[in-house]
């Protein structure tokens, strides 16, 4: 299981990666304190678990576009940038749209 979760990290340690997972993040977190009714009104039936996922997210896009890299497998398996970018994009994209 550590060789998969590895693998997919070392994927994303690329710079422009890294750039684009930090700007999702911080757009998505000033989007959210910009406006936060908007953010909230479009939360669905699950809006509490829908808020931990964007806060997941936005954790997770921060370490990774900052350069840190966890050191440990069940570390890389929670902070995993590649989804992280997904729920950014989605969010952003449903904020925005």
């Amino acid at each position: 299981m550590r060789k998969p979760i590895r693998m997919l990290y070392d994927l994303m340690e690329r710079g422009p990666l890294r750039a684009l997972s930090l700007l999702l993040a911080l757009v998505m977190a000033g989007a959210v304190m910009w406006d936060p009714t908007r953010s909230g009104s479009q939360a669905g039936p699950l809006p509490a678990l829908q808020g931990l996922v964007l806060i997941w997210a936005v954790c997770t896009g921060v370490i990774h576009g900052v350069g840190f890299r966890p050191q440990k497998s069940r570390w890389q398996a929670l902070f995993t940038p590649l989804p992280a970018m997904l729920v950014l994009g989605l969010a952003l994209y449903r904020f925005y749209l």
